[in-house]
């Protein structure tokens, strides 16, 4: 009549499910200290850690987890060299462009916890306000780089003061040069 099982059982899941309904020592073991490898270490590891060590332990456990539910779990991410140079540009973003005013940065090293997005064109500004394929790159680093204004300022503000320290050093050799005149 075309009848069959909704589920075929094989013999080898119906063997593991007899070993497990079995065998309970596994999940005994599992929270034993004496797991494969157990030999090669050099001290044994405490069955019971001391209220210290808990606490450091749920503490970095805590901080692997993430920010917590206020701010929506957020998880720290891997920093790779791009990003790293992107988050170091955006502090310093004060010095990219002289004529707006940022507020201080108070965060001395990069922060931990951070999210990346994509900048998604509206459909209403297709020609006006839209990069071609061409002009959009993949961080922060490289778009500065093409960009004609942003390298034409830096190599001004370069010039300028490679000029002060040329002047500078100018002014010392010369009077270092005078002090040993008077030695003689």
């Amino acid at each position: 009549m075309g009848w069959r099982p909704s589920k075929m059982i094989e013999p080898a899941e119906d063997l593991n499910l007899i070993k497990k309904e079995i065998n309970p020592l596994d999940e005994i073991m599992k929270k034993s200290i004496i797991t494969p490898g157990f030999e090669k270490l050099r001290f044994v590891p405490p069955y019971e850690l001391s209220k210290r060590q808990l606490k450091a332990h749920k503490r970095h456990e805590k901080r692997k987890a993430g920010t917590g539910a206020e701010w929506f779990n957020m998880r720290a991410p891997y920093i790779t060299p791009e990003i790293k140079h992107d988050l170091e540009v955006l502090q310093m973003r004060s010095a990219l462009d002289p004529k707006h005013f940022y507020k201080k940065n108070d965060r001395i090293g990069l922060p931990k916890h951070f999210h990346i997005g994509k900048i998604m064109d509206s459909p209403v500004d297709y020609y006006s306000a839209r990069l071609t394929k061409k002009e959009r790159k993949k961080t922060i680093v490289d778009e500065l780089m093409t960009d004609a204004e942003f390298t034409k300022y830096n190599k001004r503000k370069y010039k300028e003061i490679i000029e002060e320290k040329k002047k500078s050093h100018y002014k010392a050799h010369k009077h270092a040069k005078k002090l040993k005149g008077k030695k003689k």
